[in-house]
């Protein structure tokens, strides 16, 4: 009579091992070579250069074919691609120590800028309450560190207005049948796109585009803080709703122009957030 095998058990779910992983919940079988310090620093290695890899391509894609990330997830091929998510912390951290080089400001509002706005009726009556028995030096005391606050977290709360733009996408598609999630995706390679966008014009052109080409007339703070990120935003959401939702070149045309418009009080909206942060921070 033959002896019986030993079934070899799942150490996390006690299934039946087949292989190397358990088919049930993924866990490894666990050997005694894998605590041996060449078998770390072989994992060491893989998963950073799995990492980077991902990362690279995921980056090269989001920048040279805007969409095809956002397609790629919905359709369940995920492997060779960092997840929306971690490819967006990972732009807005990038974004974030870009502090001390990249000039652009479409994010980052200082107090003058706050007094632009439409809500600055708001901010003003903020200040006027705040400040009302303080000396001119208090209230230039209090510009300052107001202005080097929102400088900080301006770039550090960006994930803020990505729920909100999965938002403006969700009253465009919603007869198509689309889940609120996949707009998410959509809106956070949008978003990433962006901020990469702003780090190439803020560090390499250290100015605004229309600085770069029409001089003077960019420096109308209305100009470098509002027109010109409509402008970028237009095209990158044109590319990247025609790719991802893949309607014809009208339609596409007419709702990028929508989205932009309304990414317009999206943008308002989250400096106004920024500024209450700020002002109760500063």
């Amino acid at each position: 009579m033959e002896k019986e095998k030993v079934k070899k058990l799942c150490a996390n779910c006690d299934t039946e091992l087949v292989g190397k992983f358990c088919h049930n919940c993924g866990e490894k079988k666990v050997s005694r070579k894998d605590f041996a310090a060449s078998n770390f620093i072989q994992e060491v290695f893989e998963k950073f250069t799995h990492f980077d890899s991902k990362f690279l391509r995921s980056f090269w894609l989001l920048v040279s074919r805007p969409g095809f990330l956002t397609v790629e997830y919905w359709r369940g091929r995920r492997k060779p691609y960092l997840k929306p998510l971690s490819l967006f912390f990972i732009i807005n951290l990038l974004y974030f120590l870009s502090i001390g080089v990249n000039r652009g400001r479409t994010y980052e509002t200082p107090l003058r800028i706050q007094l632009l706005n439409p809500y600055s009726p708001v901010v003003q009556k903020m200040l006027d309450e705040r400040f009302a028995a303080a000396t001119e030096e208090e209230r230039k005391d209090f510009e300052t560190r107001f202005d080097r606050q929102n400088h900080m977290l301006a770039k550090s709360m960006l994930v803020l207005m990505v729920p909100i733009f999965a938002a403006v996408l969700w009253l465009f598609y919603w007869r198509q049948g689309f889940y609120f999630g996949e707009h998410l995706v959509t809106a956070l390679h949008f978003q990433a796109l962006l901020l990469v966008q702003n780090m190439v014009v803020g560090i390499f052109l250290k100015s605004s585009l229309f600085h770069v080409l029409f001089g003077y007339f960019s420096h109308s703070d209305i100009v470098q803080e509002t027109v010109e990120p409509l402008l970028w935003v237009w095209l990158i959401a044109f590319f990247t709703v025609k790719t991802a939702y893949q309607e014809g070149w009208l339609r596409t045309v007419l709702k990028s122009f929508t989205v932009t418009l309304l990414w317009l009080p999206v943008l308002f909206l989250y400096r106004f957030v920024v500024f209450l942060a700020t002002f109760y921070t500063a």
